[in-house]
């Protein structure tokens, strides 16, 4: 069965504690950057297929949801002086790449 992005968006609004609505553009944002970082398409991809569906999309999905924008990579310090915040990874999927990796495509010449 291909992808169910209405399952993902209830499996990341469950994670987050989050409505539906508010899961799914993350989700759909994981999608794209997962099918940027590999080269293959999203038409291809399974529910069944564990490690992206039950944890790389999701995973992504939080951290996409909870990114926030600021000049010095941590969380939102401007909004609230008093919390110092921490630093968050250079790339939003830094170590969930493991979960998408057996997707890649490779070009070249062999």
């Amino acid at each position: 069965m291909a992808l169910d992005v209405q399952t993902l968006a209830a499996d990341v609004a469950v994670r987050l504690g989050i409505t539906l609505e508010a899961a799914e553009p993350a989700v759909e944002a994981a999608i794209q950057y997962v099918a940027l970082d590999t080269g293959s398409s999203p038409q291809d991809w399974l529910m069944s297929d564990w490690l992206l569906a039950r944890q790389g999309i999701p995973l992504l999905s939080v951290r996409i949801y909870q990114d926030t924008a600021n000049l010095g990579g941590e969380t939102n310090q401007l909004g609230d002086p008093t919390f110092a915040g921490i630093y968050t990874a250079a790339r939003l999927y830094s170590h969930l790449d493991e979960y998408w990796k057996h997707l890649t495509v490779n070009f070249g010449i062999a």
